[in-house]
């Protein structure tokens, strides 16, 4: 059975749950009832205690290894000499053991542990392992500790290494205690970026109670491996201890049945706390990660101690602390596609459950699926069997069927939970997003990129899928969080359906949600665009905001626009506000007590008519009536212009009975009254009217030389005999601004977003556009 067969999935060493059914069978847990983490701290919480001589002594596979020297003297010999000893009298049955009592043991070279030979030291604040000055360069790409690469492979063999500290001497003379030292920033050895890592995991080895500090490679290295076991580990820069930007826990490899279990990963720490690609069997249990803030300003670095899990299947992440660090699951296609990298697996049947997130950089949870293109330009081949005759193209193993439930995550930056996908196809099955409570998501902004879909502060996104439930989820997001679930993203190459909202076996409730900015649900595809804002300015009325007209899309008609202040609504302008700096004289612009100065063009009679006028602009409307079959429209006043000068002309427009192509534009005359040059238009083709909406067109142009007045035009296209449409809120202004809002109570930041016609409740949503104020 292929790596990537979607087949049973293999057998962990801490029971993973086999049925979605069995995965939803619980209650979903407040946010209050998942305690804090305890503070960092250097003494065991799981396991047996460190071994002592006296225990040692007493067991005859057990010797005890010489003290060390001292004085930076070298250890190496004597215990290279002390494992090989071991290696002579174990066997998998009885596995031999090197006790290292309390002390710092100074080494030239790597520790190289041969199969069922242990190396246990007195605990992780007695006995510590530390590369000797100026040896930096034979551990290049090596580990203080690792296997015996040397000897055969042992059937059932196993290795324990256990309580002690590996140092890496990264900062001279450093993190030998947890003093809160200050960590450094730069490691002062000289040889290079990957030299001096922690210890490099063999099969089947344990690696329990050892505290990985001032390192500069890989802490923890586990690649290609079956049957690891890191448990009860720490990870710091204490006592001004530095490292390499290195994962604390790094490989994959093809690994499988791999526990990594209650952790500790301080704030001092660097590099993500979990980083493996190409695995299966994982299992990432009850670890505590801290993200401290001044460590990462210390650092110059945006986020810090994440889990990354990459091409990675049939895995559980579950009852896990982060404190600032987020969980992203995503396929290996970034990797240069060599190797195990050449062909691209994506997250698949991984269970996320019951994980605390706390103030996450990013999203909390991310669910990513992609893949590359090989050279003639195709992606690969989805779910076929893998040609290790092909040289060009590759196998695209889909993914799907990740079930992320029960978990709280708390003030993430971006979204609480986001699935996005940069190819259809690499999703094939359905994800179960349930019973997560997400609060206060998106403080940063009110939208964010994801390099291939755009969300809005969102508690969770689903850009890619068919069929994927999302229920029982509660997210609340008082002044930040805009809408509670989205479906579908902007610009993604990945569309949505047949989302499942509701619980079909009755397990958990519906979607529950809290405060909100605008509403529980959104439908990210086909919103209008953005409003391009000006700085807001200060007016003897309040502060001033002003934007340009949102351009339309297919079938994106632009209603108005909403403006949120701290996240709470304060104005709605259905079709627009009032026109700022408008040239046109009052009655040519809202049609209040007269027409205007409006004539009518070729097939088109003109009349004022009351009740029917655009939404906050007065009482009247222009009324075009078709009197010929084709184009329609009318003809503004002479406004006086300057040559050289950039106006955009606008107005907005209703259908009577059909809708049609409505669209603004303008004609430049000189001093004399004399058309300079043709009439010109929009050529936006999306703008179309109806009878249920009104609608914007606007036109940009520069007066050319020697204009000094301009007429305002409007344009019906295809109009048949009969039909009437009105036209209002009608300008002409310098610049492209043509929407303003004054605030007249309060200050920024303001967001300023363009909704659909039809009516504010329900309508889809543009990103907003942040203003802050002057």
């Amino acid at each position: 059975m292929s790596r990537n067969s979607p087949g049973r999935a293999a057998l962990l060493g801490v029971s993973l749950l086999t049925t979605v059914a069995a995965q939803l069978a619980f209650v979903s847990p407040a946010p209050a009832d998942v305690p804090d983490a305890p503070a960092y701290s250097l003494a065991p919480t799981v396991g047996d205690p460190a071994l002592t001589a006296q225990e040692c002594a007493a067991d005859p596979g057990c010797a005890v290894a010489g003290a060390p020297r001292g004085a930076g003297l070298d250890d190496w010999a004597a215990l290279n000499g002390a494992i090989a000893a071991a290696a002579a009298r174990s066997s998998s049955a009885a596995p031999a053991t090197v006790f290292l009592p309390a002390g710092v043991y100074t080494v030239t070279k790597p520790l190289s542990l041969p199969p069922n030979v242990n190396l246990r030291g007195s605990g992780m604040t007695a006995t510590t392992l530390v590369i000797a000055p100026g040896s930096h360069a034979s551990f290049n790409y090596s580990f203080l500790v690792r296997p015996d690469n040397t000897a055969d492979p042992v059937e059932g063999s196993t290795n324990l290494v256990s309580d002690l500290a590996v140092n890496g001497n990264c900062k001279a003379g450093a993190g030998l205690t947890d003093e809160a030292v200050l960590p450094g920033t730069a490691c002062d050895h000289g040889a290079g970026n990957n030299a001096g890592g922690g210890i490099s995991a063999g099969d089947r080895w344990t690696v329990q109670h050892v505290r990985f500090t001032n390192i500069e490679y890989f802490k923890l290295w586990i690649r290609a491996t079956t049957g690891v076991r890191a448990v009860d580990n720490r990870f710091d820069n204490r006592g001004g201890a530095a490292s390499g930007d290195e994962d604390n826990i790094g490989g994959g490899g093809n690994a499988t049945d791999t526990v990594v279990s209650d952790n500790q990963f301080d704030g001092t720490q660097l590099g993500n706390a979990l980083d493996v690609v190409n695995a299966k069997g994982l299992v990432v249990r009850r670890n505590t990660v801290f993200t401290d803030p001044a460590m990462l300003t210390r650092f110059k670095r945006p986020t810090n101690g994440s889990l990354y899990l990459e091409a990675v299947t049939d895995s559980e992440v579950s009852d896990n602390l982060f404190h600032g660090a987020n969980l992203v699951l995503k396929s290996n296609a970034g990797y240069t596609p060599t190797g195990t990298n050449k062909d691209v697996t994506n997250p698949a049947r991984i269970v996320v459950r019951g994980n605390r997130f706390v103030g996450a950089y990013d999203a909390g949870i991310t669910v990513a699926y992609s893949d590359y293109k090989d050279s003639d330009g195709t992606y690969g081949r989805v779910d076929a069997p893998v040609d290790p005759g092909d040289t060009v193209n590759h196998t695209l193993w889909s993914g799907g069927a990740n079930v992320i439930t029960d978990n709280v995550i708390e003030n993430s930056a971006e979204g609480g939970i986001v699935v996005l996908g940069c190819l259809q196809a690499a999703k094939s099955m359905p994800d179960t997003i349930a019973g997560n409570h997400v609060t206060n998501p998106g403080g940063r902004d009110s939208s964010f990129s994801t390099g291939c879909a755009t969300f809005d502060s969102v508690g969770i996104g689903v850009g890619v899928g068919r069929g994927d439930r999302i229920y029982g989820n509660v997210v609340s997001g008082p002044a930040t969080t805009w809408y509670g679930i989205q479906i579908g993203s902007r610009t993604a190459p990945t569309t949505v359906t047949d989302t499942v909202l509701t619980d079909p076996s009755g397990t958990y409730p519906d979607n529950s949600f809290g405060p909100l900015v605008v509403g529980p649900y959104r439908y990210g595809r086909n919103t209008p665009e953005s409003p391009v804002a000006q700085p807001a300015v200060s007016t003897p009325d309040g502060t001033t905001l002003t934007w340009k007209e949102v351009y339309a899309l297919p079938n994106v008609f632009v209603g108005g626009y909403r403006i949120y202040r701290g996240g709470a609504l304060v104005a709605d302008l259905p079709v627009g506000g009032e026109i700022p700096g408008n040239l046109l004289p009052a009655d040519a612009a809202t049609l209040e007590n007269g027409l205007g100065g409006w004539t009518a063009a070729s097939r088109t009679s003109v009349s004022r008519v009351t009740g029917a006028a655009a939404p906050g602009v007065g009482a009247a409307s222009l009324a075009l009536t078709t009197t010929g079959a084709g184009l329609i429209g009318a003809t503004g006043p002479l406004t006086p212009v300057t040559a050289g000068q950039t106006y955009t002309a606008v107005a907005s427009y209703q259908a009577q009975t059909t809708g049609r192509k409505a669209r603004t534009g303008v004609q430049w005359l000189d001093a004399s009254g004399v058309a300079i040059g043709t009439k010109m238009y929009s050529s936006n083709q999306y703008t179309v009217d109806g009878t249920d909406r009104w609608i914007t067109s606007s036109y940009t142009a520069q007066a050319p030389a020697g204009a000094a007045y301009a007429r305002v035009l409007s344009a019906i296209d295809n109009a048949v005999v009969g039909e009437v449409h009105l036209m209002d809120r009608i300008g002409l202004v310098v610049g492209t601004a043509t929407e303003a809002w004054t605030d007249t109570e309060g200050t920024g930041p303001y967001d300023v977003v363009a909704y659909q016609a039809g009516g504010a409740a329900g309508s889809e949503f543009s990103i907003p556009t942040r203003i802050t104020a002057p």
